[in-house]
Parts: structure tokens; sequence; C-alpha cells
């Protein structure tokens, strides 16, 4: 992977212009780190594969921190503007996804099968 790939998806996604997705360039890296350390060494993956699950990673990360900034809403005379709140749950189901599709190539470190005794 090659974190301008990734940043450039997650620009795509977030629908950030390329100068104010270099901001959180560092969530990406994090992401992509993530993912790269979690890849199966013996299967050879697919880069925008790998790309997306961490661009989607970033996405629902991003989500998340910027959830919280700013008015939740506010008015002006007649007219009253409301945050949704939609968008972390669409990050974190666009982050399912994109690591429901890296699956075949990631470590499962989440479940052990082991005999026990002899």
């Amino acid at each position: 992977m090659v974190i301008e790939d990734v940043t450039e998806r997650f620009a795509l996604m977030a629908d950030l212009s390329m100068e104010s997705a270099a901001r959180w360039k560092p969530l990406c890296e994090d992401a992509m780190a993530e993912i790269s350390r979690n890849v199966r060494e013996e299967v050879s993956a697919p880069q925008g594969v790998l790309c997306a699950a961490a661009a989607s990673l970033a996405l629902y990360r991003w989500a998340l921190a910027t959830a919280g900034a700013g008015a939740d809403s506010f008015s002006a005379g007649d007219v009253r503007v409301t945050r949704s709140s939609g968008n972390v749950a669409m990050a974190k189901q666009a982050w399912r996804e994109s690591a429901a599709a890296a699956a075949p190539y990631m470590k499962d470190d989440g479940f052990l099968f082991e005999r026990i005794g002899s």
C-alpha cells in the first residue's frame, strides 16, 4: 500500500479536498499500518482492497473524531440547522464492508481452535 493512495481514497469517501484531507494524513497512516500488520504473509493480497480497507477505517475514525465538534443544532429566526450523526453510522458500515472484502487476505486473531488433552 502507498499512503497517497489511502489518503486519496479517504478524501473521496469523506468528500474532502486533498488539501483538507492532508490534515488527516496521520489517521490514514495509522489505519494503513494497522491493516498492513494484519495481512497474511502467505497470500498475495490485491492492493486496491487493502487501500480501501485502510481508507474506510480512517474514514470511520475521522467520522468519530468530527462527530462531536461544533454545535449539534442552532437556529436563527425561522431557520434551524441540525447536525446529523448519520455520518458515523455510514462510515462504520463502509468500514465493515471493506473489512469483509479484505478478510480473505487478513489474519484472524479473534478465533483460536486447539485440541485439549491428548
